[in-house]
């Protein structure tokens, strides 16, 4: 007598995530797909392994993701044995199947992998790139893009197959790129700490290219939403990111110094700020008057349960004006942000008055 055979499981895919955000990337694929995530498992900083029963497609979806792969395991010693007949037809297939379900075929790819400049990942890449018909990518990623890796719990390695031909950070909506503007996965995140009640007051001060507010928009439109900016420049990009969002008129954009917004106190039911990091853009000295004035302003413009979410680089500086201003923290949260380690703030606001 055989044994049954085993039920086959899920696929398995992996979502890539700025280090530090893994929480919110879990939250969201729970709340947006139940049932249908299984075994959900941190694997490092930064990566995010589960398995899924719905369509591959459906993931897509994801707005706290930079990017999702499939991953097939493939049982040879090392990346040379790609090369051989069984395992590079078998790669070809999976390749070709992952190009169809683009949107329009793809025309370049990459391959990200330790040694991608090694003679055997370079024949590997163009032999790749002549069966697919595709151009190997300048920018090494191109639209179809993989990575291989040594298999961590077992013998052999592994294809991770990005199921879209770009990254999911980067949003459709953002048609006009600022200098230092701020990761939209990140903004995201920054929109789900906490809940507000409909029809809610948020105010964004240093607003930028308003990506915090339309990432919010998008989510919950029925919020009155107002962007604070000093720069006309700022102003008119977060208008027309807004505008290619469908939520245009979601955002009011107001040029104003952020210490000083013409609105009225005790108007604001969040507020959010992503203060020059000093790097890109602004001055340490800058923002050694910029952060005192904006953490009062923030604090005059607070209702009386009202949280103000701070992102920033300037982490030494921002506790110092902690110590005296009105606000307390709740909660800070260590990113990676291009090579910097900004830190997320959650800020309550201190009941009485100064």
């Amino acid at each position: 007598m055989t044994n049954p055979r085993r039920e086959s499981q899920p696929p398995l895919f992996e979502a890539e995530v700025i280090p530090g955000l893994e929480s919110f990337a879990i939250d969201e694929l729970h709340s947006k797909f139940g049932a249908n995530v299984a075994q959900v498992n941190p694997l490092r900083a930064g990566f995010i392994r589960f398995r899924f029963s719905d369509r591959a497609q459906s993931l897509l979806a994801l707005r706290s993701v930079i990017a999702v792969y499939q991953v097939h395991h493939f049982r040879i010693p090392r990346p040379k044995a790609f090369l051989g007949h069984e395992h590079f037809a078998r790669l070809t297939r999976i390749l070709s199947a992952a190009a169809q379900s683009f949107p329009q075929p793809p025309r370049s790819m990459g391959i990200g992998a330790a040694g991608a400049r090694s003679s055997v990942m370079r024949r590997l890449l163009q032999e790749l790139s002549d069966k697919l018909n595709l151009a190997p990518a300048d920018d090494g990623k191109g639209e179809l893009f993989i990575r291989l890796l040594p298999k961590r719990e077992a013998a052999g390695w592994e294809l991770l197959v990005r199921i879209s031909p770009y990254a999911l950070s980067a949003r459709e909506y953002r048609v006009v790129n600022m200098p230092g503007s701020l990761n939209a996965t990140a903004a995201y995140a920054m929109t789900q700490v906490g809940e507000l009640g409909k029809g809610a007051t948020v105010v964004n001060l240093c607003s930028g290219a308003s990506t915090i507010l339309i990432e919010l928009a998008l989510n919950q439109p029925q919020y009155q939403l107002v962007a604070i900016d000093c720069c006309e420049t700022a102003l008119r990009a977060g208008a027309r990111n807004a505008f290619a969002s469908g939520r245009g008129d979601c955002i009011r954009h107001i040029q104003a110094d952020a210490g000083q917004a013409p609105l009225p106190s005790d108007s604001a039911d969040r507020l959010y700020a992503d203060p020059p990091f000093g790097h890109h853009i602004g001055s340490h000295e800058t923002n050694r008057r910029l952060y005192p004035a904006i953490l009062q302003e923030a604090h005059r413009l607070a209702r009386t349960r009202a949280a103000f979410i701070v992102l920033t680089h300037e982490v030494k500086l921002l506790r110092r004006c902690l110590q005296q201003s009105p606000w307390s923290v709740v909660s800070e949260t260590r990113i990676n942000l291009r090579g910097l380690h900004p830190r997320l703030f959650v800020l309550r606001r201190i009941s009485t008055r100064i």
